[in-house]
């Protein structure tokens, strides 16, 4: 078998490899076409249906745990205080 690919040309070779790639990818789009398989029930939204959703789960209620846990955050952060500089008393160290 490997007699034949070193009688044959590298553009040949090159070729035959695309070529069967080729054949394999009409076979799938084939398939994804022709085959109940690869289709899909679901039917398309329309954009009313979209934007509904889309506000629905932007514009979800406040529960009140979660009002309460971010109060209480906010009275735990205390601003921090600048933090003095220390002088050092050794005349070597300048």
């Amino acid at each position: 078998m490997l007699a034949i690919f070193e009688t044959l040309p590298g553009f040949v070779i090159a070729l035959l490899i695309v070529g069967i790639f080729g054949v394999i990818v009409v076979a799938v789009i084939l398939l994804k076409k022709y085959t109940k398989l690869f289709k899909s029930d679901e039917k398309p939204k329309s954009e009313k249906e979209i934007a509904a959703e889309e506000l629905d789960r932007l514009l979800q209620p406040i529960e009140e745990d979660v009002v309460e846990k971010t109060e209480e955050s906010e009275e735990e952060v205390k601003p921090e205080e600048p933090k003095e500089e220390k002088k050092d008393d050794d005349p070597n160290n300048q």
